[in-house]
């Protein structure tokens, strides 16, 4: 896929919204583009959420000792918010237990799967086959009864407990911005690439009742939204 984008960038420029642009080799550094390619990142990756949501799980579950965490190896942010995940789990005294996913897997197989390794809770990562089917996602979560974070917010109102990460809402619209600098004669590569700056945590009470889970106060009173 880069290299088709890298075949097409050559004559059109690109306003993106990705993951992981540096490590997906989209562009050589978010400050210096330096291609026919800008936009915003996501935050995934080295420098996104992947610990912070391991941190908010513990936060919301402290006696967990083993969190799940669900990706796709084939994406290539994966592996560094995998070993983003696991440095903060270190530092709070719990085990990653990391759980792939493909596009075209059986959805409830992987879930089930996960379920089976007696995991306290689980973070189901922004990526294929999750993103696809956030919802199919948030109801087989509850059924099996998994505490989950995700930076998804559909998982969130469908099932999972906590959602965390930017507002998808506010982060397309600024991709406004950039295709408007370029048709004013800007060069993408003098653009600096965006991470997203406006993130959201909600909590869904009623899939926290459903789970017989308590959360903390100090969560609901730093969540954006708390379904109920």
């Amino acid at each position: 896929m880069v290299r088709d984008v890298e075949r097409l960038t050559t004559t059109i420029p690109v306003v993106m919204l990705a993951g992981d642009p540096v490590g997906s080799g989209l562009v050589t550094s978010l400050a210096r583009p330096g291609g026919n390619i800008t936009g915003v990142s996501m935050m995934q990756g080295l420098e996104g959420l992947a610990g912070k949501r391991i941190e908010l799980l513990k936060d919301a579950l402290p006696n967990a000792t083993r969190i799940g965490l669900m990706f796709w190896p084939g994406n290539p942010a994966m592996a560094a918010s995998l070993v983003q995940a696991e440095e903060v789990a270190s530092q709070l005294g719990v085990v990653i237990r990391a759980s792939s996913a493909r596009p075209g897997d059986d959805l409830e197989a992987a879930i089930a799967a996960l379920a089976r390794e007696d995991v306290d809770g689980v973070d189901i990562e922004p990526v294929l086959p999750f993103v696809t089917y956030p919802r199919e996602t948030g109801k087989l979560l509850v059924k099996y009864r998994l505490p989950a974070i995700s930076e998804l917010r559909q998982i969130a109102e469908s099932g999972g407990l906590l959602s965390y990460g930017p507002n998808l809402f506010d982060t397309t619209r600024r991709m406004a911005y950039f295709v408007d600098r370029i048709l004013k004669g800007a060069k993408p590569a003098d653009l600096p690439v965006e991470q997203a700056s406006k993130l959201e945590l909600v909590v869904n009470l009623n899939t926290a009742r459903a789970l017989g889970l308590t959360i903390p106060p100090l969560i609901l009173a730093r969540a954006d939204e708390v379904i109920e």
